[in-house]
């Protein structure tokens, strides 16, 4: 895959050399030019040092022909003004922006940007998670933070124990796709009983996970 990314800080630095080693194709822009020296001295990509939000050298990059843009500078505005020109004039299929203030997110959803990654957002709803679902575990987060991968343990007092899952209601936006029993896994259909002990796996959206959990193994805690 063809992959131009702009900055080549600490963030920067470390993707291209995770991308790089996978496979992919690499062009990177970097205004300071010690950056760019070290880059193109530890591995063989295409180094441009200028400013990526210029067209000339987002065009030296290759973005005329490029499958992703990621833009991982320290400045928001910067970021976000690469992403746009790299939809508006190159046509580039997917952009990913870092965000380094959460409260810009919603204005780079508004102006186009495919994925922005805030890490202030994700790290804070995996803590929160942690600490206010008990019997939740989070395996994955998806989305920014905004979907889920969780299990819990059927306890004996749960109040699904002998039911059926079409019995069970599920809150909207939830799903349940899998079911260790014995150390086997289940796949449930609606005629699935869970048992005592079940370790149920589902996906949820963040906001409906306590309701989740209330369902499966009761409101009160």
């Amino acid at each position: 895959m063809r992959i131009v990314v702009i900055g080549a800080g600490k963030v920067g630095y470390n993707l291209v050399k995770a991308l790089y080693h996978n496979g992919h194709n690499i062009s990177v822009i970097e205004k300071r030019r010690e950056l760019c020296e070290r880059l193109a001295e530890e591995m063989p990509v295409l180094v441009i040092h200028g400013d990526g939000s210029e067209i000339e050298n987002l065009t030296e990059a290759g973005c005329g022909e490029a499958d992703v843009l990621v833009s991982v500078t320290g400045k928001d505005e910067e970021n976000l003004i690469v992403c746009q020109l790299a939809k508006r004039n190159f046509g580039i299929a997917r952009t990913i922006a870092r965000i380094n203030n959460p409260k810009n997110e919603p204005i780079f959803q508004a102006l186009g940007v495919d994925i922005s990654v805030s890490a202030t957002n994700i790290l804070t709803n995996m803590i929160e998670k942690e600490v206010t679902l008990d019997r939740l575990k989070t395996l994955a987060v998806f989305e920014q933070g905004h979907m889920t991968l969780v299990e819990m343990e059927i306890t004996q007092d749960a109040p699904v124990v002998g039911k059926k899952v079409a019995q069970i209601a599920l809150p909207k936006d939830s799903l349940l796709i899998g079911i260790v029993r014995h150390g086997h896994v289940i796949f449930p259909r609606g005629n699935t009983v869970l048992e005592k002990g079940d370790a149920v796996i589902a996906v949820a959206a963040s906001p409906v996970q306590r309701a989740l959990r209330d369902a499966l193994l009761g409101g009160k805690r």
